[in-house]
């Protein structure tokens, strides 16, 4: 991890397309402007864990719908005779 200090204003390059400034610091809060090109995603990262999330459980889902179903196991037909004892 690199660990960088920067004041409003200043900026911090990542790659040769994203461009991340300081806008503001208040207290314990940092604002901060991110320019990247239109393909790139940006997410604050709880929102990001929540997405990835969804799309699992979506993915394990669509994974069950897709299973073949198992045969039912055998069971006596309630239409069958019931079978008697040989008389003595």
């Amino acid at each position: 991890m690199l660990i960088l200090t920067r004041r409003p204003g200043e900026r911090v390059v990542i790659g040769d397309e994203v461009l991340v400034t300081v806008m503001g610091v208040s207290g314990h809060t940092v604002r901060l402007g991110i320019e990247a090109p239109a393909g790139v995603s940006i997410y604050r990262e709880e929102i990001w864990l929540a997405v990835k999330e969804e799309n699992r459980a979506a993915a394990a889902a669509a994974d069950v719908g897709a299973l073949p179903s198992a045969p039912a196991p055998a069971t006596p037909s309630a239409a069958a005779p019931a079978e008697k004892p040989p008389p003595e």
